[in-house]
């Protein structure tokens, strides 16, 4: 569980960066796409300390600081005191919304949750009705739930490959629209928090307390559910399971050696892991086993890979806040799955659109069904 930050607890983790060397700076996306020393780990926990974490409202230049972090966690792998500079500087940007500083989207994607109870654009709603309507049919007990979220692009594809390998799965009841986080990261913990609560009541309406069993496309919505929500007064009942959709296919997978003999895709294929999946939920096997599975050679593997990936630049609110700085950190990455001779897939739907990659779950279905290049 990631608790919401207190004062004493921002202000040790201010210090630890403020007084380190500097030695995280190679790790972070943006730092390395952006060379401003205001961007590096330590300048932004620095400019948080002399000002939110101070008590003292943030200028407008601190604030777009606060927002050069894709949440991507790079940092932290590095960091000998494991040190959440993401959750300091989401604390950090709070206290710029307050001083009115904030970059002029992150009051828009209030407002924008606030009319559709998501932040994107599209009717994201009625493409995730259209997936319950198609979604196993509810039985006495009911099946893991699929969580499509805001980009429920390959919602479908998970069905399908859910019901190819035998393992039911529904889709979440209406109302479950999104896990909020990008309101915890423009700065709105208060919004994100009542979001959180409301959709957590959708997931449970009916269910007299019975645990959930929830499986995610996107992996920074599983773990803003899993760690970010008991801190924000929403966890889930005892006993509920959060996983990412690869880690629920390829547990199925693993229970159908009959499928060992089904003739694979054509391949290999460049495997990006998302950030939010590989440092963030622990997951870095199950992509892997599919892709194996599915696809003739597998994964290859880029320069930067496994816990040590690099970002694709999707996370954060990056490219609402430094559209810029988030194209320079995906084309970085991008260049390294080029240099691996295969087409690039990946199990995030955010980092699929950022790279212009194709689709772990939907590259398994579709050999499930039998057909299809990469």
């Amino acid at each position: 569980m990631i608790p919401p930050p207190d004062a004493a607890a921002l202000r040790r983790a201010a210090e630890l960066c403020e007084f380190c060397p500097k030695m995280c700076r190679f790790a972070c996306p943006v730092s390395e796409a952006e060379p401003r020393e205001a961007f590096t780990p330590w300048g932004k926990a620095s400019l948080a300390a002399l000002t939110a974490v101070a008590g003292r409202a943030p200028e407008s230049s601190a604030a777009a600081a606060f927002h050069a972090c894709t949440g991507c966690l790079r940092c932290r792998s590095y960091c000998a005191h494991a040190n959440d500079v993401p959750t300091m500087l989401f604390a950090a940007r709070a206290a710029s919304v307050r001083a009115g500083v904030a970059p002029g989207p992150m009051a828009d994607l209030a407002a924008r949750f606030a009319r559709r109870g998501h932040g994107k654009d599209d009717d994201v709603a009625a493409t995730i009705d259209a997936l319950r309507a198609g979604a196993e049919p509810q039985r006495k007990e009911p099946p893991p739930a699929l969580f499509p979220g805001c980009r429920p692009d390959s919602g479908r594809a998970a069905l399908d490959a859910a019901r190819a390998l035998g393992a039911p799965l529904g889709v979440v009841p209406g109302g479950a629209v999104c896990c909020g986080l990008d309101l915890l990261e423009a700065g709105h913990p208060d919004l994100f928090a009542a979001h959180a609560l409301r959709t957590r009541s959708a997931l449970l309406a009916g269910r007299a307390g019975a645990p959930a069993h929830l499986v995610f496309l996107a992996p920074a919505c599983a773990r803003a559910v899993r760690d970010r929500w008991p801190g924000h007064g929403a966890a889930l009942p005892a006993g509920s399971i959060v996983e990412h959709a690869t880690t629920y296919l390829a547990r199925a997978l693993a229970l159908r050696p009959d499928l060992r003999a089904r003739p694979k895709l054509p391949g290999p294929v460049a495997y990006h892991d998302p950030c939010e999946l590989a440092r963030g939920l622990g997951e870095v096997e199950a992509p892997r086993a599919l892709l194996a599975a599915a696809v003739e050679g597998g994964a290859l593997e880029p320069l930067r890979t496994g816990a040590d990936a690099s970002c694709c630049g999707a996370g954060g609110l990056l490219p609402l806040a430094l559209p810029a700085a988030a194209d320079a950190v995906a084309m970085g990455r991008t260049a390294e799955l080029r240099a691996c001779g295969a087409p690039a897939v990946t199990a995030s739907p955010a980092c699929a659109a950022m790279l212009g990659a194709g689709d772990v779950v939907a590259l398994v279905a579709r050999w499930l069904s039998a057909g299809g290049g990469t």
